[in-house]
């Protein structure tokens, strides 16, 4: 799938539509990863007459030279404010683990700003009041114990022989990301008005239904909550039945009579 830069937070997925989008995703990397890592979300999710767009994160890829983001609200305020400039019709935030959880803060800011945000999807993420990572751990964790973590989640096996420079690479942006949750505060229990989904993986060890569930009180809109077989990465391998969860709470596009989004 093409992707060409919008504005330095933003990748367009695909080709933007020809007439004003039906909806635009926008998708939320996982701590450590960049919009690239969502890229194919767009395949199974978007349709004839929609758009989609990645946030590309502070302090990697084309912006590695730029500091990684150390307050979760003001990355959400910079990434609406490029929302607004960039995205036309309705928004579907989709945002997996701390992408789930800038996904809230980004929907209170766009809806502050006046956007009309369709639904908001957390996948794999506990809510804003339930977070468990304090800085004093982070900051403490070993080489050991980051290479620990990742195989834990299931995110990359970093561990084999010859893969040094990948785990070296990748640690920096691991504590930046999880220094940005533990020390995240939201602004009071403030619901956004979208509707919201909650999904998640079954043997997810950081992630549980009850998370899931608790993000009921984060909006005023509807809610459901859906559990899937796997850990943390659960949707890696089945993509089709992530999309179609999500896609059962919007309602039908409209293919517009110039065309639509080619994926």
């Amino acid at each position: 799938m093409s992707r060409r830069k919008l504005c330095p937070q933003l990748w367009q997925l695909g080709e933007a539509a020809r007439a004003e989008p039906r909806r635009t995703f926008v998708f939320a990397p996982f701590g450590g990863g960049s919009a690239y890592a969502v890229t194919e979300w767009a395949g199974h999710l978007v349709q004839p007459g929609e758009s989609a767009v990645a946030i590309q994160y502070p302090g990697r890829g084309p912006r590695h030279l730029e500091p990684n983001a150390t307050v979760l609200q003001t990355l959400a305020a910079d990434c609406a404010a490029a929302v607004r400039a960039c995205c036309r019709g309705p928004l579907v935030l989709v945002g997996h683990s701390l992408g789930g959880v800038l996904g809230y803060e980004l929907a209170i800011a766009l809806e502050d700003l006046g956007a009309d945000v369709e639904l908001l999807v957390t996948s794999a993420a506990r809510p804003p009041d339930g977070q468990r990572l304090n800085t004093g751990t982070v900051l403490g964790m070993s080489r050991d114990d980051w290479l620990a973590e990742v195989a834990a989640g299931g995110q990359l096996d970093v561990s084999g022989p010859g893969l040094a420079d990948v785990a070296d690479l990748m640690i920096p942006v691991l504590r930046a990301d999880y220094l940005l949750l533990a020390r995240y505060v939201p602004d009071g229990r403030r619901p956004v008005r979208a509707d919201l989904l909650a999904l998640g993986g079954a043997a997810d060890p950081w992630v549980r239904q009850a998370h899931l569930d608790a993000w009921a009180g984060w909006t005023t809109g509807s809610f459901a909550s859906r559990v899937f077989d796997g850990g943390h990465f659960y949707y890696r391998d089945r993509l089709g039945t992530f999309a179609g969860a999500i896609r059962e709470r919007l309602a039908p596009a409209v293919v517009p009579a110039c065309g639509g989004v080619v994926r």
